[in-house]
């Protein structure tokens, strides 16, 4: 709790017994989503790039970005540079590159060892 504003949202609305694959919840969702990024994002007009999608039952849920600013922020990064992000698909921060795979929404990291 208290290092991603959306994951602890997420969190407390299941805790409030909220269904996350409720269909019809998802406007609502995405809202408080937007309302969160409005609060932290440098450049509010980079909200255009959130697209996400919630799959799952009230139990077992899962969330994904569907392009890499999208999955960078649902993991609690905002990068700075968005339009360069999006176009490399990929984003380093201290000794961590992220890259993201279109194909099948997955974000994965690398760690950079420095010898």
């Amino acid at each position: 709790m208290g290092y991603n504003p959306i994951q602890d949202f997420l969190f407390q609305s299941m805790m409030y017994d909220v269904n996350l694959s409720n269909k019809r919840k998802f406007v609502d969702i995405q809202s408080a989503i937007v309302i969160i990024l409005q609060n932290i994002l440098d450049n509010e007009c980079d909200i255009i790039h959130l697209d996400l999608e919630i799959r799952g039952n009230k139990n077992n849920v899962k969330v994904i970005g569907k392009n890499i600013i999208s999955a960078l922020w649902l993991s609690g990064i905002f990068p700075k540079n968005v339009n360069d992000t999006l176009k490399r698909n990929e984003y380093k921060i201290d000794n961590i590159i992220f890259k993201y795979d279109s194909n099948n929404h997955k974000l994965t990291y690398i760690t950079i060892i420095n010898e």
